[in-house]
């Protein structure tokens, strides 16, 4: 019988005692009795009505609290808003077990254990600044309406180690599990190359495989980059022009060949005083590559060579979703706005 039922039960035999039996206890004990209801449980709730005057059940007073209010107070003010916490030392310092800690934190207040958030680090109060100021310059640009378009670097492994989905495997029981499944094997200096992209909102660019260990130089991003790939990409995707190409500010990308070359072809690009350092969160290339990463190594693949890799990748990335694409550079607006008003992490 449930809590409800139970004081349904009690309800009606209280009604019953003080409406039709003439407050008779013994009436209401054989008319109870009749319907199969234990005659102990009618002497019981008849007994609880007599004493104290009501049919429900009252509330308990339950397990008594090993933390007062003033100590949970102290302990609220001592961890909030803080890091590098711990809770065992906590439940040390009060004489109580740190799940006393974990559990009256919990129920008792508002405080919640969150997880840090990982944000880009400005050198300087000045670069901070500096790019606060300079996204306000580039959402003044973007107003108009005009399509960024940008570029960046990245590196793959052989292995997608780094790829969250493959960090975990299922198992029944973890001593019969395979031992390539169980451990990740990784090489201390394993083999990588570094891929080029530009993407806009109306696609991805040809990828660039560089397969050397040194950053690409300015003349490889003259050549290989801008000449071959990116200035096809904005002839076959942005004939009308109305565009901005956004790059990173790495050297090479803001050599005085790449320039004049940008220039020669009237491409219209933010000026390296304009453009905003160190701010990923509002590039949303840096998601695309996690989203190719997951395609790449998806189901715990891993490459032979180098060659496998640069086919897959350039493969995979013709897949990414064109919808997803234009939404997430229709946020960069957004993005900016926020931060030049708001702040730098605004959108973190």
């Amino acid at each position: 019988m449930t809590r409800d039922e139970r004081e349904a039960l009690s309800q009606r035999i209280c009604n019953f005692y003080c409406d039709s039996s003439n407050k008779s206890v013994k009436t209401t004990v054989h008319y109870f009795v009749k319907q199969n209801i234990p005659r102990r449980t009618i002497y019981y709730i008849l007994n609880k009505y007599l004493r104290y005057g009501i049919a429900r059940d009252q509330s308990r007073s339950g397990r008594p609290l090993k933390l007062s209010n003033k100590k949970l107070n102290d302990i609220v003010k001592s961890v909030n808003n803080r890091s590098g916490i711990s809770q065992r030392k906590i439940g040390r310092r009060f004489h109580v077990h740190h799940s006393t800690i974990s559990r009256n934190l919990r129920r008792r207040t508002s405080i919640r254990i969150r997880k840090r958030q990982t944000a880009p680090k400005m050198d300087s109060e000045d670069q901070e600044k500096r790019a606060k100021t300079n996204c306000g310059k580039l959402y003044c640009k973007l107003l108009s309406g005009c399509d960024p378009i940008l570029d960046d670097e990245n590196f793959f492994t052989l292995t997608g180690d780094n790829v969250i989905g493959n960090r975990f495997f299922y198992s029944t029981d973890l001593t019969t599990a395979p031992v390539d499944i169980k451990f990740r094997k990784k090489k201390k200096f394993e083999s990588k190359i570094m891929i080029w992209m530009a993407i806009s909102s109306k696609g991805v660019s040809d990828v660039y495989v560089h397969k050397s260990k040194q950053a690409i130089r300015q003349d490889t991003y003259l050549n290989q980059c801008i000449n071959k790939r990116l200035l096809p990409f904005i002839e076959k995707y942005h004939q009308d022009i109305n565009y901005l190409f956004w790059p990173d500010l790495a050297s090479a990308h803001y050599s005085k060949s790449v320039q004049e070359r940008l220039n020669e072809k009237n491409v219209l690009f933010v000026i390296r005083e304009d453009n905003p350092p160190n701010v990923p969160q509002a590039r949303p290339i840096e998601t695309v590559w996690t989203l190719l990463e997951r395609k790449v190594y998806e189901n715990n693949w891993e490459a032979k060579n180098l060659d496998v890799l640069a086919r897959r990748i350039k493969k995979k990335s013709k897949e990414l979703d064109q919808k997803m694409l234009q939404d997430m550079i229709d946020g960069v607006r957004r993005k900016l706005r926020a931060m030049w008003r708001e702040g730098l992490y605004s959108v973190l």
